[in-house]
């Protein structure tokens, strides 16, 4: 007979884990998107001078593309900055119900 070991000795006790808020995971994610975006913006600043194609269009154009990156690299990159945000706050949420 083997016995596996326990991952975590409060299931033993009976206690679960609490249940990860969603709309926290959520805030996260968008706060790890804003912190992509601005370096992304840095990174774009940081230019050699004027463009040949440069326009207010180019600009928003690039702005959208910008933050379009920043939150697909939110949602599938590894940071780490979501998964800190939610650490840090969710023993400070509540749920409603």
């Amino acid at each position: 007979m083997q016995i596996s070991p326990l991952t975590n000795p409060m299931t033993a006790l009976g206690k679960t884990e609490p249940q990860e808020d969603p709309k926290l995971r959520e805030a996260a994610q968008g706060f790890e998107s804003l912190f992509l975006t601005t370096l992304l913006k840095g990174g774009r600043a940081g230019s050699f001078g004027d463009e040949m194609t440069g326009s207010q269009a180019v600009d928003s154009t690039r702005d959208m593309l910008d933050m379009t990156l920043a939150q697909s690299g939110a949602r599938n990159s590894n940071l780490g900055i979501a998964d800190a945000v939610v650490r840090q706050f969710a023993p400070h949420s509540y749920r409603k119900g």
